[in-house]
């Protein structure tokens, strides 16, 4: 007995390992046939799409119908959207409109809203877009299951107020209740587990590191949040008033009362009214006429896609790039199926290859970053003058965050472009370590070391800085500092006073920047544009050839250069499965801040942690 019991457990053993392995091969087998299938549908789709070369006709009569339910991406991600054809980006969807705009043969905006979440400076973005339409005299409308109710509903009722009409489901609730910011603050937490978070960061209005060392909010950082949520909601405020013809008093009330029922918001004068999907678009047929025909934004784009000149020179070719999300030391390009996050490196490789074949006459720079870490930030900023110093004016238009080392690698544009509501400054600098040794000591674990260097393992979690290492720690943070604000002082012509009440790490709205000199214009992609026209002393309505950079790959070509480079794993379940995780830390690490890179030694430009909530 004894020995069948000894002997029991390695058979067990030896039949788990097997079935594991025979597991893995149907895995593998299966993952294999799985991306085998993929690749052969996206080739099948690329050639597909690179079959229809011809130039779409516009139609004699057209609506352009929009749904913004889906995700409005700064830029086009090749994979995994699987489409032969790119669904239209923010600059896409807001030239498409001001296109149809233009466009005899389009007779009224159709758009769908609710299921998406939006950016206060995005509202703003589309919402002008939409009166930019309108003021061609032409009719917009908007139908949404939902405005909001239980999210988003402050902005969602603002964009829905930019529309002639607005209707909803009669099941809908709209959500206009304000602007709401939580901040977690776990330093009593950290230390019940044993962790002592130890970090400098410069100066009072720099809250990064407080959720880690405090355990309750600051007066000047309360004092800064407040001012911030007092300000888009103003802006918001101004906003619905102005578009539903009411006072910005009267929407106050109204947001001091929401949520609010479907009728109820039909009463207060917020919606048009109320009914399904069917009835609104047998309505807009009705306006409209019913042999129009509706039209997608890719689709518009496409035929109306000006033709180059026979003779003679072309329109102004300008590059468009992106830097979006939060700034890393090392560049999470996110593999063939993830997105490329900020990816300043592929930034810096793009702008010094513009400063040297010197082929486009300006740049867009698109930059939409809570910031990060202030080596890569420094590195864009440098590449950014490279370009100016050929000549070439570089214009940042900012997006709904620009704080930071977001603003860091804006602030020697020719010119800076954001929104009133954009998020922005935050000059300062924070960073530092965490302190895990009581939590070994709870565990029963004994870190021993073994150092060359004085200061060899000064970034070890499992220990605290000693006297000698905290003195050179807060030397480093102190230099990040300077130079961060000297370069915002030299390139916005700020003294020592000016530059002295504008950073110590104060967020500011766009509009609240542009007051204080952080900025240039308020405004969208339109205003930068007109910013690149006036500085290359272009006609106001003089047209512009704009080039994506890099250029985005069909599906086929992703995929097979994903192949060449050895990035493709056949555990297509896997590549997915982590494709989906990276876009879910990218969503996070969008609001919280780069809270891996404080772990290290470098200083962080980051916007203080924080969710916002209406």
């Amino acid at each position: 007995m004894a020995l069948f019991k000894a002997v029991d457990p390695l058979v067990r053993f030896r039949h788990s390992l097997a079935m594991r392995w025979i597991g893995k091969i149907l895995l593998w087998l299966l993952a294999g046939i799985g991306g085998l299938v993929v690749v052969i549908t996206l080739a099948v789709v690329s050639f597909t799409a690179s079959m229809r070369t011809d130039k779409p006709s516009m139609p004699d009569s057209a609506v352009l119908s929009l749904n913004w339910n889906e995700v409005l991406e700064e830029r086009y991600v090749t994979l995994p959207s699987f489409k032969p054809v790119p669904p239209a980006t923010l600059l896409d969807t807001v030239t498409a409109l001001d296109r149809a705009a233009a466009s005899p043969a389009v007779k009224a905006l159709v758009v769908r809203i609710g299921g998406t979440s939006l950016g206060f400076a995005r509202t703003e973005e589309l919402a002008a877009a939409v009166r930019r339409f309108r003021a061609s005299g032409k009719p917009a409308y908007v139908y949404a299951d939902d405005l909001g109710g239980f999210g988003d509903g402050t902005r969602l009722t603002t964009l829905a107020a930019a529309f002639d009409e607005v209707w909803m489901a009669p099941s809908g609730t709209v959500g206009l209740t304000g602007v709401a910011l939580e901040t977690p603050y776990f330093a009593e937490a950290l230390e019940e587990v044993g962790v002592t978070a130890e970090f400098e960061q410069r100066y009072e209005f720099k809250g990064g590191a407080d959720p880690m060392t405090r355990s309750d909010m600051s007066g000047p950082i309360r004092l800064s949040l407040t001012r911030l949520v007092d300000g888009l909601l103003d802006h918001a405020v101004a906003s619905i008033a102005a578009d539903r013809d009411m006072t910005q008093q009267k929407v106050r009330e109204l947001v001091d009362g929401g949520p609010y029922l479907g009728r109820e918001a039909v009463a207060a004068g917020l919606i048009d009214r109320l009914d399904y999907p069917d009835a609104f678009e047998a309505h807009v047929k009705s306006l409209t006429g019913a042999d129009a025909n509706w039209i997608d934004a890719p689709f518009l784009l496409a035929a109306t896609q000006a033709e180059p000149p026979e003779d003679g020179p072309g329109p102004t070719k300008v590059a468009v790039l992106y830097g979006v999300g939060p700034i890393g030391v090392e560049d999470q390009v996110g593999g063939p199926f993830g997105d490329p996050g900020f990816n300043s490196q592929g930034l810096i490789d793009t702008l010094n290859d513009i400063a040297k074949r010197k082929d486009y006459a300006a740049v867009l720079f698109r930059v939409d970053s809570p910031g990060g870490a202030y080596g890569p930030s420094d590195a864009v900023w440098h590449a950014v003058g490279q370009v100016q110093a050929a000549g070439i004016p570089v214009v940042v238009s900012m997006g709904d965050v620009a704080a930071s080392g977001g603003y860091f690698v804006s602030v020697s544009a020719d010119q800076i472009v954001a929104y009133p509501s954009t998020i922005t400054g935050s000059i300062g600098v924070y960073g530092g370590k965490f302190d895990a040794s009581e939590l070994w000591n709870q565990l029963g674990v004994n870190w021993e070391h073994v150092t060359a260097g004085q200061n060899a393992g000064m970034w070890s979690f499992n220990r605290g800085f000693d006297e000698s290492e905290q003195e050179r720690f807060a030397t480093s943070i102190d230099f990040v500092y300077e130079d961060f604000t000297s370069k915002v002082a030299r390139d916005r012509g700020f003294d020592a006073a000016k530059i002295n009440a504008v950073a110590r790490g104060r967020i500011w709205l766009g509009s609240q920047a542009a007051e204080v000199g952080l900025v240039d214009r308020l405004g969208g992609f339109s205003e930068a544009l007109a910013a690149i026209r006036d500085l290359l002393s272009l006609d106001a309505d003089a047209q512009l050839d704009l080039h994506v950079l890099p250029k985005p790959k069909s599906p086929f070509e992703a995929i097979a250069e994903a192949f060449e480079s050895g990035e493709f794993s056949l555990a297509f379940g896997t590549l997915v499965a982590d494709a989906a995780e990276r876009r879910i830390m990218t969503r996070v690490e969008a609001v919280m801040g780069d809270l891996d890179g404080v772990m290290g030694p470098r200083g962080l430009l980051s916007a203080p942690p924080m969710r916002f909530g209406d």
